[in-house]
């Protein structure tokens, strides 16, 4: 019984290397590795390149080997797909290419690495239904999101620091980090990762020096080294990453934002409309007046947000009176 569970552990095992080797691309060893390592297998470098030697060798499967250099590279062959993760509907594909594309900052550095193989399934499937007229091939060309503000290039941000912080993150862990400040100043420090924030095409690490009480956070296209410890990271009984983004500020004002009793009166309908369709939150209040015009009232942060906000819109909404009163 031993033996045959052994067997069967083996079988498992093979599945899971298989699985992870595309079609489109060659894959490492290494990336392999890495891959069964963040679902929580472990295996040896050197046992896991004897199964890949094993696999290739069998004639069993469509398996092609870049050898021209050592460690060697793998891949499916392009033109089947013997197993069913690699043999994606376009339905699954297509929400997988989504994913990716939407939760890129978002999945810890491990669990990306993890869905690489149904990353890389979900962007063949989709190449192989191209110059085919598909619901699924067209889906693609029929989103997009649109931001409020003025279009940048996001910042250059190393694979590998994502990588660190997120991993830190996800572990609890502390992490050695090399910084650049906004004075250009070059710091290393050890710090304690509490959050992570994207603001646009921005993203920030929330976090703890060590030796310090307070809570800052750094702006990750800053760091130009991360290396992940092994050391628990210090944790803030109370922290709560929506208030810290509440109570502070990203690129856009300083400490000293307060919050205000904001009156507006405009006279465009489909601005009144859009803004009882999607209010800035639950205090706001819109009244039609006596003459015609439209009032909003709402408890709002004072920023250069909400600044932007109202010269963005002052003509077209036919802005005729702003009010801003403090709020104790």
């Amino acid at each position: 019984m031993a033996r045959q569970m052994n067997a069967i552990n083996q079988a498992l095992l093979y599945l899971e290397v298989i699985k992870r080797i595309p079609r489109h691309r060659f894959i490492s060893t290494q990336e392999i590795q890495n891959s069964l390592q963040a679902s929580g297998i472990n295996i040896q470098t050197l046992t896991l390149q004897r199964y890949l030697k094993q696999l290739y060798e069998s004639g069993s499967l469509p398996l092609e080997r870049n050898d021209n250099s050592k460690p060697f590279s793998y891949r499916m062959g392009t033109d089947t797909s013997p197993f069913p993760f690699t043999n994606l509907s376009a339905q699954e594909a297509l929400m997988l290419r989504l994913i990716e594309a939407n939760l890129r900052y978002q999945l810890p550095g491990k669990l990306n690495k993890a869905m690489q193989p149904f990353f890389d399934a979900a962007r063949q499937t989709l190449d192989d239904i191209q110059g085919r007229i598909t619901h699924e091939n067209e889906w693609l060309n029929k989103i997009a999101v649109v931001s409020n503000s003025l279009p940048q290039i996001p910042p250059n941000i190393k694979p590998r620091i994502f990588e660190a912080v997120s991993n830190a993150l996800f572990e609890n862990k502390k992490l050695k980090i090399v910084y650049h400040n906004a004075e250009g100043h070059e710091k290393t420090k050890t710090v304690s990762p509490m959050g992570l924030v994207q603001q646009d095409i921005r993203l920030y690490l929330v976090c703890r020096f060590d030796g310090y009480t307070d809570i800052r956070h750094l702006a990750l296209h800053r760091i130009s080294d991360a290396t992940l410890l092994n050391e628990l990271a210090q944790k803030e009984r109370n922290f709560d990453i929506k208030t810290y983004v509440k109570e502070h500020h990203f690129n856009y004002s300083n400490e000293d934002t307060r919050t205000v009793l904001l009156t507006i009166e405009f006279t465009n309908e489909a601005t009144a409309l859009n803004l009882t369709e999607a209010p800035f939150n639950r205090t706001q209040t819109i009244k039609k007046l006596n003459n015609g015009h439209y009032e909003l009232n709402v408890e709002i942060e004072d920023s250069l947000l909400l600044s932007g906000w109202v010269n963005t819109w002052k003509d077209i909404a036919g802005i005729v009176r702003i009010e801003k009163k403090p709020i104790d």
